[in-house]
């Protein structure tokens, strides 16, 4: 496949998930109609790796989750306990070589537990498109966008979006449409995916596991994700720490430990794209938000994360996995401009986060490795002793044979 062709295909997959987005977002005007593309990208993931039914199945249970997560990122130990479950499944769904259809699922239910847009009422987004019109808003002046100058309508202001920040999680409203934007973001690309897989034929990728090559991916991701969840929603001040979990869940692998240039391969992309996250960043302080639908938008920050995405993907395709992994990083927080609490301090901890994420797999990685060396050794000492036992007895019976005969 020429890199053209590529590049193609690249652009038009870049759109189709963009699509649900722009469609809602005209429909509600509100910040979090951008989940129907994190939806859009399960979705296109489920129906390649899975098919058809485990795309549908997929959608419906991440429509199901995104709510609850939001929600059970009130605490740590909810928060957690779901993480654990959702790993666990993902665990489990890898004895039957399901686990890369899946594996986005708690990727991106973390964003809405860890780092929720908010749903902002009538009267804030009238705020903000009057900011916007007359002094203009810039991203990382999001959190103090409703200090005015009049005190009165400051305070006022600041006072419901206060009540907007702490009340969100529990807001029906909210929860439902929700789950509206991962559902109909994931179902659009289960659809467009089966057409084109059908139409391509692409042959099946699900590749079944042992038990033995499972169990020490499912202790990983478990462990290290569900306590990553734990850690960030006890720390609220660390607001990258959905870049933690894809991390964690991104570089580990099935039954692939003896590939060590390839884990390697993916944590240096990784380390290289959040280093480039770290200086798109640092220019986060020029981005300004843009009236679209009626929503205020970091729209600078989308583009840019659409043009890394079109890279990403055609790089997917290439030989050299690294490239794809250093984009994707970009690609993933700049569509996601808005989740950012503390947009100019994310590069950073975008860093220290795939650092700890990718030493914990790492150091991970060299236990399995010597685990199952030292399995192996003890399995080969056994079948010798077998082998020696089993001609060591027709030998005897032999001996006695001759004796009785004598």
């Amino acid at each position: 496949m020429t890199v053209l062709r590529r590049l193609v295909i690249a652009t038009v997959l870049v759109v189709l998930i963009l699509v649900p987005t722009v469609v809602l977002l005209a429909i509600t005007h509100q910040p979090s109609a951008t989940w129907a593309s994190m939806g859009a990208i399960v979705g296109l993931v489920a129906v390649v790796f899975g098919g058809l039914e485990v795309g549908i199945i997929t959608a419906v249970v991440l429509a199901l989750l995104a709510p609850v997560a939001i929600v059970a990122g009130l605490t740590p130990i909810t928060g957690a306990a779901l993480m654990a479950l959702m790993t666990l499944m993902v665990g489990r769904m890898a004895r039957f070589g399901l686990n890369r259809a899946l594996m986005l699922v708690p990727i991106f239910v973390a964003w809405p537990m860890l780092a929720p847009v908010p749903w902002l009422p009538s009267s804030v987004l009238d705020l903000v498109k009057h900011r916007i019109d007359t002094k203009g808003v810039k991203l990382d002046a999001w959190g103090t966008l409703f200090q005015g100058s009049t005190p009165h309508h400051a305070g006022r202001m600041h006072e419901i979006a206060t009540l907007v920040l702490k009340y969100n999680r529990l807001d029906h409203t909210y929860l439902a449409w929700t789950a509206v934007f991962f559902f109909v973001g994931t179902m659009f690309m289960v659809v467009v995916g089966h057409l084109v897989a059908r139409k391509m034929h692409l042959p099946a990728t699900s590749v079944s596991r042992t038990r033995r090559e499972v169990i020490p991916y499912t202790v990983t991701i478990t462990v290290l994700a569900s306590v990553g969840t734990y850690w960030f929603l006890d720390h609220p001040k660390q607001t990258a720490g959905a870049f933690f979990i894809a991390t964690v869940l991104v570089l580990s692998q099935v039954g692939e430990v003896s590939e060590l240039r390839l884990t390697l391969e993916r944590v240096a992309g990784t380390i290289g794209g959040a280093l480039l996250m770290m200086l798109i960043v640092t220019q986060v302080h020029s981005v300004s938000l843009v009236e679209v639908f009626g929503c205020p938008l970091p729209v600078q920050m989308i583009v840019l994360g659409a043009v890394f995405g079109v890279l990403a993907v055609t790089a997917r395709f290439g030989r050299h996995q690294w490239i794809y992994y250093a984009l994707i990083v970009p690609t993933t927080a700049c569509l996601n401009g808005m989740t950012v609490k503390q947009a100019s301090d994310v590069g950073t901890q975008r860093v220290i986060d795939n650092l700890v994420g990718a030493g914990l797999i790492l150091i991970v990685m060299g236990i399995t490795v010597v685990s199952a060396h030292i399995a192996g050794r003890k399995a080969s000492d056994g079948t010798s002793d077998g082998q020696m036992s089993a001609s060591v007895v027709p030998a005897a019976a032999g001996s006695q044979g001759g004796t009785s005969s004598s």
